[in-house]
């Protein structure tokens, strides 16, 4: 708890260091607020402080400034007053300082009690009394009384020329606390707009609200802002997630992109995510070396997935031979035979059909196939480049045994038939 400090001016006791506000705060039609700081001067002239209570104010205060003790200490001190003896004014200064000794105390229900009292004098100016009545408003936020918030700012507001950034923010918190985002959304909004400098808690608020509500249009400008302010990565992921949620693809790449510049993303599924969204923007190059590069610095684990990522990243961008390596790890790394497949194809699209056999045949060995029947057909085509004809229509009567590869199985069989017959 942080201690106060010792402020007395003009016999009036301050709000301790942390608690203080602004007191150009916000008023509401139906009170004349310089008629009623007029009476409340009148009734102070009326009720000045004697010098006996001041000294006691500011024992009170030097006893609450030290490191050990000093609430205890205060309140002992100030129970050496009789508070029915006093007038309105003195009582007002001590119930208010008893409301600094409670909140030194983390006693935050009587700290409000206390100011409470302090109010109910109706003798301090009423900058002070202001501040009181907002200081009530924070503590019940402090104890997630929320509704307690709402009403005690709505008092406030009358008493005050003008709501203030942090008011509306204090409203917009409670709000959210009591799931009426609307309401959430109207308060932080204003907050947003008042403040010259909006802090970042406010617009992650803001932004939080937007996307609670699927509103992510408007949650965009927000955190576009905020990547502007702050130079935190998670605001960077979140704009682009943003972006893709409204369909914006070429943005969201883009933020992850300036991100990847930055040095932000560094994470495995940052990068893997930025990989693939290159790819989904038919930009496989710049894909393939971001994998490349992430595995050699140790921010990708070098996985299946993140070589088979690797590999159809360089087959993508036509670089088989780039692909071999990758895929092959990939392929011995797999749980099943697909992989194998896969490698087989990109040696049958280099016409390397001795080594396209070999792996066709790897994978019907390894087994757990997603397409079973096209792995032997596949095996079957090369079989045939490779002039193993016999081999290659005991691999198309395999093929055919499945649905999904019986017709192309079946015209393979027949022109080897053909070719057959041609022969004789």
């Amino acid at each position: 708890m942080r201690r106060v400090g010792i402020v007395v001016l003009l016999g009036l006791l301050v709000l301790p260091a942390g608690m203080a506000v602004a007191a150009d705060e916000s008023v509401e039609p139906g009170i004349d607020l310089e008629e009623l700081s007029a009476l409340r001067k009148v009734r102070q002239r009326k009720n000045p402080a004697s010098k006996r209570v001041e000294r006691y104010g500011v024992a009170a205060m030097e006893v609450l400034s030290q490191d050990e003790g000093g609430s205890q200490g205060a309140r002992e001190l100030l129970k050496r007053l009789n508070l029915k003896r006093l007038n309105p004014y003195e009582r007002a200064l001590i119930y208010r300082l008893l409301g600094y000794v409670s909140y030194d105390a983390e006693e935050l229900h009587e700290t409000i009690q206390n100011f409470s009292n302090a109010l109910a004098e109706e003798i301090l100016p009423l900058k002070e009394e202001s501040e009181l009545r907002f200081n009530i408003a924070q503590l019940y936020a402090a104890l997630s009384q929320w509704r307690d918030v709402v009403d005690s700012i709505d008092l406030w507001a009358l008493y005050v020329p003008e709501r203030t950034p942090l008011s509306h923010y204090l409203m917009a918190i409670a709000y959210y606390q009591l799931d009426q985002d609307d309401e959430a959304i109207r308060h932080v909004e204003i907050a947003v707009e008042l403040a010259p400098e909006p802090k970042e808690g406010w617009l992650q608020l803001l932004a939080a609200l937007y996307v609670r509500k699927q509103d992510y249009k408007s949650a965009a400008p927000v955190l576009e802002e905020m990547v502007m302010r702050f130079r935190k990565k998670q605001y960077w992921a979140q704009l682009s997630l943003i972006y893709g949620a409204i369909d914006d693809f070429r943005g969201s790449l883009a933020v992850q992109q300036i991100a990847y510049v930055q040095g932000l993303l560094t994470e495995d599924k940052e990068l893997r995510r930025l990989a693939r969204g290159y790819l989904f923007n038919d930009l496989p190059h710049p894909a393939a070396l971001v994998l490349k590069n992430g595995m050699a610095g140790g921010g990708i684990e070098p996985n299946a997935a993140a070589y088979e990522l690797l590999a159809n990243s360089w087959i993508a961008a036509r670089e088989y031979d780039e692909s071999l390596v990758p895929l092959r790890k990939a392929a011995s790394l797999s749980e099943d035979g697909d992989l194998y497949v896969r490698l087989g194809q990109v040696h049958m699209q280099r016409e390397e059909w001795n080594e396209a056999v070999r792996l066709f045949q790897q994978a019907v060995s390894k087994g757990d196939l997603t397409e079973p029947g096209n792995a032997h057909l596949l095996l079957g085509i090369s079989q045939y480049n490779d002039e193993s004809v016999a081999r290659a229509r005991a691999s198309f009567l395999l093929a055919r045994k499945h649905e999904s590869s019986r017709s192309q199985a079946d015209a393979w069989i027949q022109h080897l038939e053909s070719e057959g017959r041609q022969a004789s």
